[in-house]
């Protein structure tokens, strides 16, 4: 008998890829964090490099939600990375205890969902599943 794969629920791979950028971006505002406590970035680097973190982590999530969802890759990439957007006002808020949307805030959002629309566009076409005989 073989065994068939579960697919994951719609639901469940936005979160998977909400998570994955989550995670990303996370670990490296930590590190970038760590680095300039050290020394070894500048303060003038830290914003630049925030939000290439925060385009490269919408990009990683919202390929994973590319993939996996039936709505089209752009539409199932704006999706997640729409989901990550949303939810970085709140990490704002839980780690510094205040959200600015007025200059740089906004700037990181507007990144979030580039990395989106950039990982709809990248993504290719679907292979047609081939007809058994």
């Amino acid at each position: 008998m073989e065994k068939k794969r579960k697919k994951a629920s719609r639901a469940n791979v936005i979160l998977q890829g909400i998570g994955l950028s989550l995670g990303i971006y996370l670990l490296g505002i930590s590190a970038l964090a760590l680095l300039a406590i050290r020394g070894a970035v500048g303060e003038a680097v830290l914003f630049p490099a925030a939000a290439v973190l925060c385009f490269a982590s919408s990009l990683a999530g919202a390929a994973r939600g590319a993939r996996a969802l039936p709505w089209g890759r752009l539409l199932s990439a704006a999706v997640a990375a729409g989901c990550f957007a949303a939810l970085l006002p709140l990490v704002g808020l839980c780690i510094w205890g205040e959200i600015a949307l007025n200059g740089r805030g906004a700037v990181l959002m507007l990144c979030a969902l580039t990395g989106g629309a950039a990982a709809g566009l990248t993504g290719g076409r679907r292979k047609p599943k081939r007809k058994r005989k």
